[in-house]
């Protein structure tokens, strides 16, 4: 089993994951993966938070950040209203989102007092990770990934580009990162050592949307365990797997999926790369790319971030996770509990291939077929 070379540390992290509430169903699924696979049309969705809890071993002193925000409760009215007529038109076409609280009272409600944040971190600026800073107090600081000042500053409406109102930044401090000299390179992203202990980095990730960063939290030490929190590098598994490192397994046994055991046979017979004749791609690339025309502000740059995220995934240390993926939700224990003891627990074997479900559609069509 390959390893990513990460800097040694016996410091770690406590990584709570936060559902932000958000259910969205018969998403534009074309807007972020493809070629298109005949019976799947649309993105399940939910939105994850990760609250990182760094604790100093001499001073006993506590400092929480957290990653990404999910999107805001009231979106319609939270959001600029040229970002709102975008989103609604998803609904439009069939779309349902759902959201039924700000990530800021899911917080309080878990026993998080919100003077206890130090920082919000914006993996990215779309407005489905942003939140609504301003419901925070303007003790905390907000990070955000390169560019997004200089692109979007201050915010709607003085800058009509821009995805998030300006009230967001206003009276709080706001610092821009910076990966021009970054200190370490781990799995070829570079990377930024965000306590300068080595228990938690930032990860310039770009490709998807400006400043897009990715984060690596380490969950334990001797041995060493890590949650790789990819943000919107991916949105879904099929994106991920299979892959050179991680092939398609002979059969799967999937809890829910029909047939169970599942030949993987059948499973090539849905992947696109088939129907171009290629057996052997069916079992060692995605079921989807990042296409051209997807939301991606560099489609090359993403699929680059996603071949690197494969390496830490296919690292029996390394627990990867995006933003979105719903299909394995039940795995996880979220706040106020800890993941940091995923690998004891056997998550990241129950969760490799949940994202199959998302294409039950495609693989009923294929059965039907062979029937006829």
């Amino acid at each position: 089993m390959m390893k990513i070379d990460i800097p040694a540390s016996s410091r770690t992290v406590d990584v709570r994951i936060v559902d932000s509430t958000l259910r969205l169903a018969n998403g534009p699924l074309a807007s972020f993966m493809g070629p298109p696979i005949k019976g799947h049309d649309g993105l399940t969705a939910g939105a994850f938070a990760f609250l990182i809890t760094h604790k100093d071993p001499d001073s006993g002193l506590e400092r929480n950040v957290l990653f990404d925000l999910g999107p805001p409760k009231n979106w319609k009215t939270d959001l600029p209203e040229p970002l709102v007529s975008r989103v609604s038109s998803w609904e439009d076409n069939g779309c349902t989102i759902i959201l039924e609280k700000y990530i800021s009272e899911v917080l309080e409600e878990n026993g998080i007092q919100l003077t206890d944040i130090e920082a919000l971190i914006w993996s990215h600026a779309h407005w489905d990770h942003t939140g609504r800073p301003s419901l925070f107090p303007p003790s905390v600081k907000l990070i955000v990934g390169p560019g997004i000042l200089s692109t979007f500053g201050p915010g709607y409406p003085e800058n009509p580009a821009a995805p998030f109102n300006s009230t967001e930044l206003a009276n709080r401090p706001v610092t821009e990162l910076s990966f021009a000299s970054p200190p370490h390179t781990i799995g070829g992203l570079k990377a930024i050592d965000f306590f300068n202990d080595g228990s938690f980095y930032l990860l310039d990730a770009p490709g998807h949307a400006v400043g897009h960063v990715n984060a690596l939290a380490r969950t334990t030490s001797s041995p060493d365990t890590f949650i790789y929190l990819g943000a919107d590098s991916f949105h879904l598994g099929a994106q991920l797997r299979p892959n050179e490192h991680t092939l398609l397994p002979d059969v799967i046994k999937l809890e829910g999926f029909s047939p169970c055991p599942c030949p993987g046979d059948l499973l090539t017979r849905i992947h696109p790369a088939l129907a171009a004749g290629d057996e052997n791609a069916a079992r060692t690339t995605p079921f989807y790319i990042i296409p051209e025309g997807s939301v991606a502000v560099d489609a090359s740059l993403a699929q680059d971030v996603i071949r690197k995220i494969q390496a830490f995934d296919a690292d029996e240390r390394v627990f990867v996770m995006n933003a979105h993926e719903w299909n394995y939700h039940d795995v996880l224990e979220l706040l106020p509990r800890r993941a940091n003891e995923w690998q004891e627990k056997g998550w990241k074997e129950r969760a490799r291939w949940r994202f199959l479900k998302e294409l039950q559609g495609a693989v009923d069509l294929v059965r039907d077929q062979e029937k006829a």
